[in-house]
């Protein structure tokens, strides 16, 4: 029972590590971007609300062009701020290795001290969770992508500007 354990534990530090290599990897992507500091704060308060993302979620599950161009352009915003924010191919399978190492982790821990409790379910629903993560950052950006497409072009003539302006000097203490 213990050589078991002590295999699951390397497997999941395996899967940490990698984790961990992704999520340098999606710094670096970031970094490589220009997607890092105040720049990306100020975007990210820009962002749709979740009034406003209800709002466009039909528009964005199936692809298909909003009626009246105020929705088009809130579909757009949605879309590209959706799209923006899981473009970075390394932040969720970063994420979602690193997650289902510590999973495996906490199932071969409980599983080895306690048998198969509530806490080695938890560790087995973690992985399962991790596992779905890449799956819906694929199936969110073609969607997302979709939407795009067949709105940007009823949304151009009212689109407004709500950039927020580029930090490109040093930060600011």
């Amino acid at each position: 029972m213990v050589g078991q354990a002590l295999v699951v534990q390397v497997i999941a530090l395996v899967f940490q590590s990698a984790g961990a290599v992704s999520l340098i990897l999606a710094l670096l992507w970031n970094r490589r971007r220009g997607r890092f500091g105040w720049s990306e704060r100020a975007r990210a308060r820009l962002a749709p609300g979740s009034a406003e993302r209800r709002r466009v979620r039909p528009f964005l599950r199936d692809g298909t062009a909003a009626p009246d161009p105020e929705l088009a352009r809130l579909t757009v915003r949605v879309a590209e701020h959706r799209v923006r924010s899981l473009e970075n191919p390394w932040h969720v399978p970063g994420t979602s290795l690193f997650a289902m190492g510590a999973g495996l982790f906490a199932f071969a821990q409980f599983h080895s001290a306690y048998g198969f409790g509530p806490l080695a379910w938890w560790g087995l629903a973690l992985c399962a969770l991790a596992v779905n993560g890449p799956l819906v950052r694929r199936i969110a950006l073609d969607r997302a992508r979709r939407a795009l497409a067949a709105n940007r072009e009823l949304a151009e003539p009212h689109a407004d500007s709500e950039e927020p302006p580029e930090h490109t000097g040093a930060r600011e203490r």
